[in-house]
């Protein structure tokens, strides 16, 4: 004799039924299960709901494909029948068509059951998952959109410093030469100066000296044609005299990949400068064909995570001028140092040539 549950127990079970529902619902979430001995397939009321389709329609495998976009069916078609084969159980992202035409995105996953080894029921939940691809979508738009944005405003501040510069050594730098040229030979040939003359030169040769270090921190290329390995040596001796600096530069880089470096490695030093001291700091520059990496490696710190040290305030504006330029940054702490790994696009040096 089977025993009937009273009407407490089926009152608990209509509850439970709604709240599963209600769960379901809100989760955009959908259950199933496919019994293969009998072929008999049950859907939960949200599969109806993700599927478009009234639950008056009598669940099936055929009715189920033909809602199933017609280029992912194959697909589908194929990871199911591994699944009754007993090869594997699924995860799963595909398009289904809804009677009205509109597309939705669904994430299936399937257990299988087994008795004597054989697959006997398939179990099964169906997501509805179009909300959260349109999202990640529109925070890759914007992400994009970001980096362009980054990139127009380094290219910007770029051309603006180059001008900059370009007017400061034809302008004040020349001027005040000249008149420190003219000054000393007025002390040469005239016998009776005024005792001022002297500390008046040296005053315009220094003022020329701290012009051309700014005209450096601006421009790397804009001064006496330096390389890239002097002009990165004299910029870290300008923003941290103290600290100990090696440069290495193994490739042979434009004008627009100096400038680059150079901003990447300014920000740095200004991190060196602002933050905990540092000892040394070794900065090598590298090339492929199509790829330029700046390695800057020195003391660190207190260490923390590696992950958080790209989100200091100094080596934040080495990422934001990696990632301006179409590159990247990753970083490193161990053992009391730091190394940031820059890596650049390359340049097409011809281009650059031509649009000069």
């Amino acid at each position: 004799m089977r025993d009937i549950p009273d009407s407490a127990e089926e009152d608990r079970l209509g509850r439970l039924r709604v709240h599963l529902e209600t769960v379901q619902r809100i989760a955009g979430l959908g259950s199933w299960e496919a019994d293969v001995r009998t072929d008999e397939l049950t859907w939960s009321a949200n599969v109806y709901r993700i599927l478009g389709l009234p639950d008056t329609v009598e669940p099936s495998y055929e009715t189920f494909l033909s809602a199933v976009h017609p280029d992912d069916r194959r697909r589908i078609a194929r990871v199911h029948a591994d699944a009754l084969e007993g090869r594997a159980a699924y995860s799963i992202e595909h398009r289904i068509v809804r009677p009205d035409g509109s597309i939705r995105h669904v994430h299936e996953e399937a257990i299988t059951e087994h008795e004597d080894g054989e697959v006997v029921r398939l179990l099964g939940t169906m997501q509805d998952i179009t909300d959260e691809m349109q999202l990640t979508r529109n925070l890759i738009d914007t992400e994009s959109r970001r980096r362009e944005l980054l990139h127009r405003l380094v290219r910007t501040s770029e051309h603006e410093r180059a001008q900059l510069a370009g007017d400061l050594h034809d302008g004040p730098i020349q001027m005040l030469t000249v008149a420190a040229m003219r000054l000393e030979h007025l002390g040469m040939v005239e016998a009776d100066t005024p005792d001022w003359l002297p500390a008046a030169v040296d005053t315009v040769r220094d003022t020329v000296v701290k012009l051309r270090d700014v005209l450096v921190e601006l421009h790397p290329r804009a001064g006496a044609g330096a390389g890239l390995d002097a002009t990165l040596a004299q910029l870290a001796l300008t923003v941290v005299p103290d600290l100990d600096v090696h440069v290495e530069v193994e490739a042979d880089t434009s004008d627009a990949e100096d400038r680059a470096v150079f901003g990447i490695v300014q920000e740095a030093l200004w991190d060196v400068r602002e933050g905990e001291p540092s000892r040394h700091l070794d900065i090598r520059v590298a090339a492929d064909e199509t790829h330029l990496e700046v390695v800057l490696a020195g003391s660190a710190g207190p260490e923390g995570p590696a992950s958080e040290l790209l989100g200091r305030a100094g080596l934040l504006g080495v990422r934001e001028r990696t990632e301006g330029v179409g590159g990247r940054c990753t970083a490193e702490a161990e053992d009391g140092t730091v190394a940031v790994r820059c890596l650049l696009p390359r340049v097409d040096r011809r281009a650059v040539a031509a649009r000069g």
